[in-house]
């Protein structure tokens, strides 16, 4: 019967012992003072982070403690990023936020906040775009208009470090300065 390896660890025979127990790793090293050698596995996981030869048990050490160290500022930098995200977000109901986005061309977007849910969501209705005079023939100047009939309200949740909202997955919706924006302009794109 052989080993089913898609689901097991790999580790050589010869690194054998286990070192520098910790949160983030696992570490096996050979054991050997003059020619060592280590494998490292993230927790949990199946595929090795690294398997190296070092040229002394020094840098093999200098090595395991650098891995360390950046796991530990990742895990940090991971939980400032939470907390920031996380926080709760200064939107009022009648604020107008919006998008600008698209490949080729730019669309322009607006929506409304008309609820506040909880401390990181808000209830979204899509708005009309209404024209302003352009300056040029291939944009138009835009501004929000009135609420698109028929808009049902959608929930969306709120990024307390910016205010902004993800719409869908390339629409970023920002709050509106109330500044005309330019979008490309009919049979240029549109």
């Amino acid at each position: 019967m052989t080993k089913n390896y898609a689901n097991e660890r790999y580790v050589p025979k010869h690194l054998n012992t286990k070192i520098n127990e910790n949160d983030h790793f696992d570490f096996y090293w050979n054991n050997n003072n003059e020619k060592p050698e280590c494998i490292a596995f993230a927790k949990k996981a199946k595929n090795k982070l690294f398997w190296y030869r070092f040229k002394n048990l020094e840098q093999m050490n200098k090595y395991i403690n650098n891995a360390l160290d950046n796991a530990l500022a990742n895990e940090k930098r991971k939980a400032e990023y939470k907390a920031q995200r996380t926080k709760p977000h200064t939107l009022k109901i009648g604020d107008v936020l919006y998008t600008s986005w698209g490949y080729d061309q730019t669309n322009v977007d607006f929506y409304k906040v008309v609820k506040l849910v909880g401390k990181n969501s808000i209830k979204l209705v899509a708005m009309n775009n209404s024209f302003k005079n352009s300056d040029c023939t291939g944009s138009d100047r835009v501004v929000a208009g009135s609420v698109k009939e028929n808009a049902k309200p959608f929930l969306k949740r709120v990024d307390g470090k910016d205010n902004s909202v993800r719409i869908s997955s390339f629409e970023f919706a920002k709050v509106w300065d109330g500044s005309p924006k330019h979008q490309t302009a009919l049979g240029f794109g549109h």
